[in-house]
């Protein structure tokens, strides 16, 4: 098992978000994918433009003005587990319809993931640090993995934990992944 092909996995919105085209909301920010994640867990192993020459893009399906980011992690200590991350920037009219429709990939069905735990919202850093909202899947009918998301008015994006050991629902931790996500989206968002 690896993270391949879990990159886009409920990750990118459809066409139905409207991105804003005003001057007046905030500081406009772009996503990055930086070489390593939360103190180097993560090494990143493809990016956006590697995925896409490997025929892994959604950037035709995003809604006119966003930029879509893809990329895959591997673990530092275990190279059949690892992080998938998949988002968008530009201006966003409506982020909780942004964050409701990264959602939907988990719907379940035809060897699709489903959800075993139900999204909860959590502040990991305090009132003052982004708020994330998680549930857990199930992948492959035997890995149990947190998906995490945020969403504002400049960026969006799913952090999805793929290791191969949590192999029961309680396995997945969504409180201790929604404090790595904060962590993910230090570093990951940057002033565009």
């Amino acid at each position: 098992m690896t993270v391949a092909g879990l990159v886009v996995v409920g990750a990118i919105v459809t066409g139905a978000v409207v991105l804003s085209g005003g001057d007046d909301g905030p500081k406009a920010m772009k996503l990055v994918t930086p070489k390593t994640l939360d103190d180097g867990t993560y090494t990143l192993d493809k990016g956006t433009d590697d995925l896409d020459n490997e025929g892994t893009s959604v950037q035709g399906s995003m809604p006119e003005g966003a930029t879509s980011v893809l990329a895959q992690y591997k673990r530092s200590d275990d190279d059949n587990s690892g992080l998938a991350f998949s988002g968008m920037y530009g201006d966003i009219s409506d982020p909780d319809t942004v964050r409701d429709e990264m959602f939907k990939g988990f719907a379940g069905g035809d060897g699709s993931p489903s959800v075993e735990r139900k999204r909860k919202r959590f502040e990991p850093t305090g009132a003052d640090g982004p708020s994330v909202e998680c549930e857990v899947v199930k992948l492959y009918d035997r890995i149990y993995a947190p998906a995490c998301v945020w969403a504002e008015e400049t960026d969006a994006a799913m952090v999805l934990d793929v290791n191969a050991e949590n192999t029961s629902v309680s396995d997945a931790d969504m409180d201790s992944f929604a404090k790595v996500t904060a962590g993910i989206y230090q570093d990951t968002r940057k002033p565009a």
